[in-house]
């Protein structure tokens, strides 16, 4: 459906066309660029910059060993002006940094929803300037003289004026970004009542839906409708003019960088405290665990086969050591799952299918814990002696860490179930450790 959002312009009259609906393209303007170079192979290279079309207040420039940032005015007879020198000539910040010059006549438009805290929507264009990729890594700034900063990727986000930023994982690496407050129309989702505003004629459509029923908005006037956000399991409303231009919408799909968070709040209070009192016997925290070759992956496994061996818990993925709630923002997870947590939740769960002997012991779900995205592994008691089956190796739970199981511990295991010793599991025990007797 995100389709309606998201549109793709190639030529310069197109672009022009749509931005003259929030602005007028041909008064004359001093426009700011705010700009960020990294250094890589013995290059200067352009990392992302944005484009301000109001009168900004003078902006430092910083200056690190392997990171630029430059702020500089650019007077122009109107933004149709400006569109053109981007596409021809280009704009020179210094001899040793790149001009910068759009690759391709191609933007990208995004609307980014009131819902998301901000007070109308805003129309996002980008344009690529550099179309390879580049390293860039998370690490401190430091310089002579100029500001220490712990995350180059936080400075950069702050610097350019964006929510989030992901570094060389962001799609948006290597482009030139314009924004436009579009004031045609927007959504307002209040103490549970739903409503709009327009400047012009405008239709709210869509649908809520809940555990046994499914409620259809459709709606032309301003009248508030009520919906329960706390008892809804998904959201999806739209909010179109006459030519059917998609306004502005709240969506609780979250697999979409602008999503509303819809959770059970009795639920959320029960992650929060399982949370609060720290990893123990049945709860652990991992800030985030990649799903590549070589990566720490098995510690899920681990993790999930202990619990299962056990009295079963709880693994968060989004969760500091320290019982931090940061969510999945981590550079990795953009790089990996181009920060689509349904995805994320989906390979894990198909990961565990795959590596666990006993594998109907967990339900992996993706939920919004404290405003931030959390991966939720519930793990129950297995019915027998679970293993990892690529490794034939029994884990159980000790205090707050995973170990592996002695010969004495997976017979105790059998036996609490009232099993007779397998012969998967004497294969097991000849195969990680001395036969007994």
């Amino acid at each position: 459906m995100f389709d309606r959002i998201e549109n793709n312009y190639y030529n310069e009259d197109d672009i022009c066309s749509v931005f003259s609906k929030y602005i007028d393209i041909e008064s004359p303007k001093k426009i700011t660029l705010k700009l960020v170079f990294n250094y890589f192979n013995n290059n200067w290279n352009f990392l992302i910059g944005k484009a301000y079309l109001e009168e900004q207040s003078e902006s430092e420039n910083y200056i690190y060993p392997d990171l630029v940032f430059i702020s500089m005015s650019i007077e122009v007879s109107g933004l149709k002006e400006f569109i053109h020198l981007l596409q021809t000539k280009g704009f020179l910040c210094g001899d040793e940094y790149p001009l910068i010059k759009s690759e391709s006549l191609s933007w990208k438009e995004q609307l980014i929803p009131k819902s998301h805290a901000i007070k109308e929507p805003i129309r996002s264009f980008e344009t690529k300037i550099e179309e390879r990729s580049r390293t860039f890594l998370d690490k401190p700034l430091i310089a002579y003289k100029q500001p220490y900063s712990g995350s180059s990727q936080e400075f950069v986000k702050n610097y350019i004026g964006m929510q989030t930023f992901h570094g060389e994982d962001d799609g948006r690496a290597g482009t030139l970004v314009i924004e436009f407050v579009d004031q045609r129309g927007c959504l307002f989702l209040e103490d549970n009542q739903l409503r709009f505003e327009s400047k012009e004629l405008a239709f709210m459509t869509g649908e809520v839906i809940y555990e046994e029923r499914k409620e259809i908005i459709s709606s032309d006037n301003s009248i508030p409708i009520n919906i329960n956000l706390q008892e809804a399991k998904s959201c999806n409303v739209f909010l179109v003019n006459q030519q059917n231009e998609v306004l502005d919408f709240i969506t609780s799909n979250l697999h979409y960088e602008f999503s509303v968070p819809l959770n059970d709040k009795k639920q959320e209070s029960s992650f929060i405290e399982l949370i609060q009192n720290g990893e123990n016997e049945h709860v652990e925290f991992k800030a985030f665990i990649g799903l590549e070759k070589g990566g720490k992956k098995k510690e899920i496994d681990k993790t999930v086969c202990a619990f299962s061996n056990q009295a079963g818990g709880v693994l968060f993925i989004g969760v500091t050591d320290d019982a931090e709630i940061i969510g999945l923002e981590s550079a990795e997870f953009g790089r990996q799952f181009k920060n689509d947590i349904k995805a994320y939740s989906e390979a894990i769960s198909k990961y565990l299918t795959e590596r666990l002997r006993i594998n109907n012991c967990f339900k992996v779900m993706h939920t919004p814990v404290c405003g931030e995205g959390l991966i939720v592994i519930e793990v129950s008691i297995a019915d027998g002696c679970n293993q990892i089956t690529a490794d034939k190796v029994v884990y159980i739970r000790k205090g707050a860490s995973s170990m592996q199981a002695t010969p004495e511990e997976i017979h105790l295991l059998s036996s609490s179930n009232k099993q007779t010793l397998s012969h998967d599991l004497n294969t097991l025990l000849e195969q990680n450790f001395e036969l007994i007797g």
